[in-house]
This record gives C-alpha cells, structure tokens and sequence, in this order.
C-alpha cells in the first residue's frame, strides 16, 4: 500500500514537473513579448542585455515540445531576431549574421500555424520590414560583388511581395518588376545565363517596357552562339520601341558580323520604298551606312530622317558626330603638312565641319531629352567645339562661355 503511495506520487511529481516545465516556456514566450513590445525598454540603456536574454527565452520556447508549435512563439522569435538586425549591437549582429532571414522565416511559419489568425496581421506587417531589410542587404551585397548572396537577398524579397496588400513596398520602389530587374543584374554579373534569362523573361511577360531587357536577353544568347534567337528578341524589343536607337545598333551589330550588311542595307531600302514616310527606316539605313564606312549616304539618310521629323534629336547627334569624324583624316594630313598656305586651307577645312557639327548638336541637345551625365558629356563637346572655333570666330566666344558656366564651371 505504502509503496503504491509512493509510485502514484512519484508519477504525480513528474506530470506536474513537466507541466511546470511547459508553463515555464509559455512564461518565457511572455516574458519575450513584454520586453520587446515595450518601446521605454528600447530606449533604456540595458537594452542590449534584454535583447540577448530574448534571444535565449525565444530559443529555448522553440525547442521545447509544447510551444515548438505555437504561432505566437513563432511571431515572437520573428520579433526577436528582427530587432537583432535593426536595433542589436554590433556584436549581436555579428553573432547572428542571418538574424534577418531567421526572422523572415520565423513570421512566415506564425502565419502557416496561425489557424485562428491571431498573429497572421502582425506578422505579415513586420514581413514587409524584412523586406525592405532583404532588399538593402541585396543591394549592398551586389555593390561588393558578392552576387550570389544579393540573388539569395532578392528571393527573399519576391517571396515576401505577395503580402504587400497596401503597396507600401512599392511606395518605396520595391515591386516585383524591380527586384526581378536587379535579379537579372546580379546573375549576369555572376554570369549565371539560366537565372539571368529566367528573370528577364519574367520581365518580358508582364511587359515590362524597357526596351534594354531585349538588348540583354539578346547578349546572352549571342554569348551562348544562339544568334537566331538573339534576332527574334530584337525584334520583340523593336515591335515595342520602334524608334530605340540601341535596339538598332544591336541588330546592325549581329547581322555586320555575320558578313549580312548588304542584305540589311537591301532590307532597309525595301522598306523605305514601301513607306517612305517612315524616319526610322532612314535613321537604321543612315546607321547601316556608318558602319560600313559610307558617311555620305549616311548623312543624307539622316538628313531625310530630319525632314520627316524636324525634332529627331538622335539624327542630329548622330550628323553632328559624323561632321566630327571627318576631322581626323584632315588633322592627321596638317601633321605631315609645312606648306603654311595648304595648312591654312585644311584648318578652314577642319573649322567649316566643326561649325555644321556644332550646328547639329545645338538642336540635338534642343530637341532631346538625355539623362544628365549625357547630357553632360554633349555639352562638354560642345564647349571643346567653341573653344577651337573662337580662335577663329569672336562670334563663338559669347557662346563658349554661356556652355562653360552652364556647366558649372
């Protein structure tokens, strides 16, 4: 009977240890929660010894059988190793590297287990933080070079952009065009082809419209000796930026190499004849034309372009380089010129095409519409043009200074 007595109070003793033991963990899940919901205890100069003494409740809670499974245990480890990487000290980001990724996986496990959806809100309001945390971290690992870890850093971000009911990722600049955009980056820098293609694929069929996706797509698949191919996407890019001028030279590219320009050239002229209206057939011939040497059919192609188009801003930069590019042979002819007449009569030579390429870049940067580093870059020409024709000209004086202080000079 004694020993009965025991046995039943030895049995008793262990259930009620090991309900102590479970509350134990709920308590420390409290205690979590109590810590880092209260935002005096951010401010308060212990806030590093809190932090880490959540780090030790929260991991001990998410090894114990009774509250593994717990939503809310799962939304405070969240919590916890989310305020490491924002709020932690040095060394406590340095103890947990993959704080941020711990969170992100911690919150979107509260919301798998989240029957009753207690925490589902919560967790997915601070999902968005993460996102933006992964977002950053993707951007500097890609500044370092390190592009396998910013592709690891934007799958987490396209994993998380489903949640952004409101768009206040995307009030940020962080959408899903975006962080595919910066994916494919990253992989070509890796020269990942597969993945590179796969996002800018992605891109293409939610018809992103930058046409430098059809350019890209295009280099790889020239780099991978798949040239047919790389010609469909060109044409793709073309069917949606009929007037985009790197399109063009990137197909005047494939087909020069591939020994075709007279077959371009006859392609052009066919499809001047059938629509002579249209500039960008004359811009692509005019350009065809450079690359195959013949400038005076080029210039009178982009001439015809203007005609079309009194504001065709690219035909007028691409004349007044053309002016420019004459200028060398005669300057490489006044080196080996002593005849002072003759060389009077190259330098007018050479002051005549630097007046009609000045003349032609005034109405490109009139008509255009550049970013600024080339908008930059045209003026700083310009300005190297009047410097040489007010030797000549006091009319280019007035000018070279308006560009010089234009430019901040």
């Amino acid at each position: 009977m004694i020993k009965r007595t025991l046995k039943n109070a030895f049995f008793t003793g262990v259930v009620l240890l090991a309900s102590a033991v479970a509350h134990a963990q709920g308590f420390k899940v409290e205690s979590v929660a109590m810590k880092l919901m209260d935002p005096i205890d951010r401010m308060s100069p212990d806030w590093f010894t809190m932090l880490g003494e959540c780090v030790d409740d929260i991991e001990l809670a998410s090894q114990h059988p009774k509250t593994a499974s717990d939503p809310k245990m799962y939304y405070y480890y969240g919590l916890t190793y989310l305020s490491v990487y924002r709020e932690g000290s040095e060394e406590q980001k340095a103890k947990y590297p993959d704080a941020l990724s711990k969170a992100s996986n911690a919150l979107f496990k509260c919301i798998e287990l989240d029957e009753k959806n207690k925490y589902t809100e919560k967790a997915q309001a601070q999902l968005l933080d993460c996102a933006i945390g992964h977002f950053n971290m993707g951007v500097n690992y890609y500044n370092q070079k390190e592009y396998k870890k910013a592709l690891e850093s934007y799958a987490s971000v396209l994993k998380i952009i489903p949640l952004d009911k409101d768009g206040e990722l995307k009030r940020r600049n962080i959408s899903q065009e975006t962080i595919y955009q910066y994916s494919y980056y990253a992989a070509r820098a890796n020269e990942d082809n597969a993945t590179a293609k796969k996002y800018i694929q992605q891109l293409m069929d939610q018809n992103f419209s930058d046409p430098r996706i059809y350019i890209d797509m295009a280099s790889i698949l020239l780099s991978e000796k798949d040239t047919a191919n790389a010609l469909k996407y060109i044409a793709k890019g073309k069917e949606i930026a009929p007037d985009n001028v790197d399109l063009m030279n990137t197909e005047l590219d494939i087909y020069l190499k591939q020994g075709k320009s007279a077959e371009l050239t006859k392609k052009l002229t066919e499809a001047i004849e059938a629509n002579p209206d249209n500039k960008v057939y004359y811009f692509a011939r005019a350009i065809s034309y450079e690359k195959l040497g013949e400038t005076d059919k080029a210039e009178k192609d982009y001439k015809s372009a203007i005609e079309i188009d009194e504001a065709y801003a690219d035909a007028y930069y691409n004349l007044g380089v053309i002016y420019v590019n004459r200028c060398k042979p005669i300057a490489d002819e006044i080196d080996k010129t002593y005849d002072d007449k003759k060389l009077l009569a190259l330098e007018n030579q050479i002051d005549e095409l630097y007046k009609k390429a000045a003349d032609q870049f005034e109405l490109a940067l009139d008509y255009g519409n550049y970013e600024a580093a080339a908008e930059t870059e045209l003026k700083g020409t310009l300005k190297r043009i009047y410097a040489r024709l007010m030797q000549n000209n006091e009319g280019y004086r007035k000018k070279y200074n308006e560009i010089k202080a234009d430019l901040g000079e």
